[in-house]
């Protein structure tokens, strides 16, 4: 039988705060209805350079892949990443998806901003002294909008997580384990009305 493409972009609506995230599994699940699908492939990828997607828990058969980084390619906030990443924020991103991966085995008390938290601690360790160039507007003079936000933590947060998640489905459902869900994550929601994020079907 042949393969098959189908596409559609999703609205998220978020909510004000410093971090904003949702589960958005029925969303995907309702994307795969609606595209007719029994078995296949889908893509889900954010549209925005300061959110990202995660899977609430990883399996030994699933685990936490290695992906390509999609940011804004803003000269400045280029060299706070490279002062993050210089500073050891490999070592952190090493060992994230482990603490994902063993987080439902050691604490259902954890709180659901956990991911959120653990983000935050690693860049408020690395952080410049002097502050992310990306926020200083006295130097900054490319990518500069008119309500431009100082928001390089955002990014930076985005860039350690996913833009995107690949995964099967199966019987026109997602296969997903009995705890896994996809996440969508807004690190810069304030003002915000809404996201977009895009998701292709590959199947038949």
């Amino acid at each position: 039988m042949a393969i098959k493409l189908y596409q559609e972009y999703l609205d998220i609506i978020v909510q004000d705060g410093k971090t904003f995230y949702k589960n958005i599994t029925q969303d995907v699940q309702d994307a795969i209805a609606r595209s007719g699908f029994e078995n296949g492939i889908i893509l889900i990828h954010t549209l925005h350079t300061t959110t990202g997607l995660t899977n609430a828990k990883e399996t030994e058969d699933s685990p936490e892949p290695v992906c390509f980084l999609v940011q804004e390619e803003e000269p400045l906030l280029m060299e706070d990443l490279k002062f993050v990443l210089d500073a050891g924020a490999r070592k952190f991103l090493g060992i994230l998806p482990l603490i994902k991966k063993v987080r439902p085995t050691i604490s259902d008390a954890l709180p659901e901003n956990s991911l959120d938290m653990m983000l935050e601690l690693g860049i408020s360790l690395l952080k410049p002294l002097n502050g992310f160039k990306h926020d200083d507007f006295d130097i900054r003079i490319t990518n500069m909008g008119p309500n431009e936000r100082k928001n390089a933590e955002a990014h930076l947060k985005a860039a350690m997580i996913k833009e995107f998640v690949l995964w099967a489905f199966g019987n026109g459902r997602l296969n997903l384990g009995k705890w896994q869900s996809i996440l969508f994550w807004d690190f810069d929601p304030i003002g915000r009305k809404k996201r977009k994020i895009n998701i292709v079907l590959m199947g038949d």
